[in-house]
């Protein structure tokens, strides 16, 4: 592994480390953060493609979606590439989003050997999977992670965005 690569996982762990501890305990699990949206999408993928390969994807008709769906997804992304830097450093990745009448559909995968068997997270219940778990079924949503049976890491959700339909 390159110097920038264990260079970048520190600042990401430290990064996280930081922003959990300046945060107040109501934030910790706040679903409606509205900093992240899917509009900054390609500039968080390139943020992570810089120290390993990522791709994404994009099916159906893009639209705008209801802001606390739009923020929850893009932590969902967030959050699965965090971990792919973390566990899976190095090797592809692929987001995949799918937006159809009923909402979004998003697949992030990796080609990792997935997490340690240690948990080798955070135990803040705030953050990591079980935060957008969390987020994703407060909006109505499932979101399932999971090491996959020929090798790799696989973090799926589908969040509730209906199209408006015109009368």
């Amino acid at each position: 592994m390159g110097r920038f690569a264990q260079w970048r996982g520190m600042v990401l762990e430290q990064g996280h480390r930081l922003r959990g501890a300046l945060r107040r305990p109501e934030e910790l699990d706040d679903p409606f953060d509205p900093t992240g949206s899917l509009t900054r999408l390609d500039a968080l993928v390139e943020g992570f493609a810089a120290g390993q390969p990522v791709r994404w994807t994009l099916a159906g008709q893009p639209r705008p979606l209801p802001g606390p769906v739009d923020a929850v997804a893009y932590r969902i992304i967030e959050e699965s590439l965090t971990n792919a830097c973390r566990h899976a450093r190095g090797t592809p990745v692929a987001v995949r989003l799918r937006y159809d009448a009923t909402g979004i559909t998003i697949e992030v995968r990796d080609e990792g050997a997935g997490p340690l068997p240690s948990g080798g997270g955070s135990s803040d219940p705030g953050r990591g999977l079980l935060g957008v778990r969390r987020r994703t079924e407060r909006l109505g949503g499932t979101l399932s992670a999971g090491p996959r049976a020929g090798g790799g890491f696989t973090v799926r959700a589908a969040l509730p965005a209906p199209e408006e339909v015109a009368e």
